[in-house]
């Protein structure tokens, strides 16, 4: 009998666009993910009284095994794209609450917002889940005989108080105990760290980007294959990877065995300089650039924006500007949403130029968007996915 015990958040995750709505968290995720890959899923966590009808709706309809705790009050994050910052409610002020230890065989952790429950097992995964302020896995009183830790490039490097990676996972290695450090970087893969030795692991291109939940998803994967299937370490991030990339794309659950999981190109950064195209007269249309303008460059693209390169001025002077940064960039992205004939001329320009162009087309309509199309640029009704696409595109 194979089981699997999953310790975490349990919590309410809304986003704008796409329209997302429902109970979830980091270990309800895992534990959908693993729904039929081992005979038994165990999710721990808490929840208010009322989100336990939803829980049980939710988990329990699929077989998962609920030890859910109460919780005073419901915990939200609240986001308007997936790699947008969330709002959590309530603020600073959480009850927190005591969690009962967890023992098995196999023990997935993540850590929690209102509580910091110790676990043991045989083999454990362990994600801090805590951008800012990440805890050790020894810290709750947590023990494993094989332990796997699982994090981005920034909890690790706050996690040890170091420089560099490699820095960090010596650290993490020696002061945790752990047999394997899995540092995850985004576009840029994973790398695999264990028995002295570092394995690079790549992402993959997908046709959409839903990028909520990603980490959750590697680490179900990985807990699976590692702890359950024996794989080795950079085996089981292979298959970790390959398993986000087709939730990124279709959102479903839970995971798919490897053999069904499609062959997919690698996803590299194609870097480069990236004339971005939109309107911006208006707050909320300057606020989507200056988002627009932050995710293209921490996708390591450099950005040219004519209201922050040139600013607003007169058609004589920034025109002949515009039009030069467009002849010096690599690419185009441009946002179509609402009323701007100048932003369709510079995708005309652009594309004449035999420019590639990448254009978000949210609430358009056919006849809007029969220039962009026409010429061959890139169209998504999806904000974050065309940012990946423009990220890795050829």
């Amino acid at each position: 009998m194979s089981e699997i015990q999953i310790v975490g958040g349990v919590y309410r995750e809304k986003v704008a666009f796409p329209y997302w709505d429902q109970l979830f968290g980091s270990a309800g995720r895992a534990a959908m993910a693993l729904v039929g890959h081992v005979d038994t899923v165990r999710l721990h966590g808490a929840v208010t009284s009322h989100e336990k009808i939803t829980a049980t709706a939710s988990f329990a309809a699929v077989g998962i095994d609920l030890h859910l705790q109460d919780r005073p009050q419901s915990i939200e994050f609240d986001y308007i794209h997936t790699l947008a910052i969330p709002a959590i409610s309530p603020g600073s002020v959480r009850s927190p609450i005591n969690l009962p230890g967890t023992m098995g065989e196999v023990v997935i952790k993540f850590g929690m917002l209102e509580s910091d429950p110790s676990v043991t097992g045989k083999y454990v995964v362990f994600d801090p889940q805590a951008p800012q302020s990440p805890r050790s896995f020894a810290s709750s009183g947590s023990s494993a005989d094989h332990l796997a830790i699982i994090a981005n490039r920034g909890e690790i490097l706050r996690m040890a108080n170091a420089s560099t990676v490699e820095d960090a996972v010596g650290i993490i290695i020696s002061r945790e105990k752990a047999e394997v450090v899995v540092v995850k970087d985004g576009i840029d893969g994973a790398t695999v760290y264990a028995a002295g030795q570092s394995h690079h692991i790549p992402a993959f291109k997908t046709r959409n980007v839903f990028s909520l939940g990603s980490g959750d998803v590697f680490v179900a994967a990985f807990a699976l294959a590692w702890a359950v299937r024996k794989n080795s370490p950079a085996e089981a991030a292979l298959f970790a990877s390959r398993s986000v990339a087709n939730y990124v794309e279709t959102q479903a659950l839970p995971i798919l065995p490897p053999n069904e999981l499609v062959e997919r190109d690698v996803a590299k950064k194609a870097g480069g300089k990236i004339y971005l195209a939109g309107p911006f007269r208006e707050t909320g249309q300057r606020m989507f650039i200056e988002d627009a303008r932050t995710q293209l460059i921490s996708l390591g693209m450099e950005v040219f924006s004519p209201i922050h390169d040139i600013g607003p001025g007169v058609a004589e002077v920034v025109v002949k500007q515009d039009l030069s940064a467009v002849h010096q960039c690599d690419a185009v992205f441009a946002i179509l949403n609402g009323s701007s004939p100048g932003t369709v001329f510079e995708v005309g320009y652009a594309r004449a130029l035999g420019k590639p162009v990448f254009c978000v087309t949210q609430n358009m309509r056919e006849v809007d968007v029969k220039l962009p199309k026409g010429s061959g640029a890139f169209l998504h009704d999806d904000y974050v996915s065309a940012l990946f696409q423009i990220a890795w595109r050829s």
